[in-house]
């Protein structure tokens, strides 16, 4: 990327913590800037590179074998969105004899993985309530097994 990358590659190899200051600061949010910019770019490549691989494959009318057991193929990508959220939820109640069962995101159920708006739901049901029917976990580090850790963006805007 550049010589300020460089160098600091030699403070994340070695472990090191730079010294604190207003150019380290400075120097910090350059990096993070690189790295979200390379990241920008190399999504545009995946792009670029699907929308290659496409033509070459509509062109030769092909698929491309990876391996015995895989290859890459032409497919219609497909999103399914519910449009209405209390006629579905009416006809699973209906189909299913008014089972509230159905209504869960377990075996027989009929709701994706995490379908609830935490916030909202915590807003509209209030702390006590919430705690009792939902769990927040902490990701563990694999290697440090103590609780991952990130670094946020907090904006006063919002």
């Amino acid at each position: 990327m550049s010589k300020f990358t460089d160098d600091m590659d030699d403070y994340l190899a070695g472990g090191i913590v730079p010294e604190r200051s207003k150019d380290m600061d400075r120097a910090m949010l350059r990096l993070r800037d690189e790295v979200l910019n390379a990241m920008r770019k190399a999504r545009a490549d995946v792009a670029q590179m699907e929308a290659t691989l496409l033509a070459y494959m509509d062109e030769h009318a092909c698929d491309l074998v990876i391996s015995d057991t895989e290859k890459l193929y032409v497919g219609q990508t497909k999103t399914t969105k519910s449009v209405d959220d209390q006629g579905i939820l009416m006809a699973i109640l209906e189909a299913g004899g008014g089972n509230l069962e159905l209504l869960t995101t377990g075996d027989g159920g009929m709701l994706a993985s995490q379908p609830w708006k935490a916030g909202a739901v915590r807003a509209l049901i209030g702390d006590e309530k919430f705690s009792a029917c939902f769990t927040v976990d902490v990701r563990i580090d694999v290697k440090t097994g103590k609780p991952a850790r990130s670094v946020k963006v907090a904006d006063s805007r919002f």
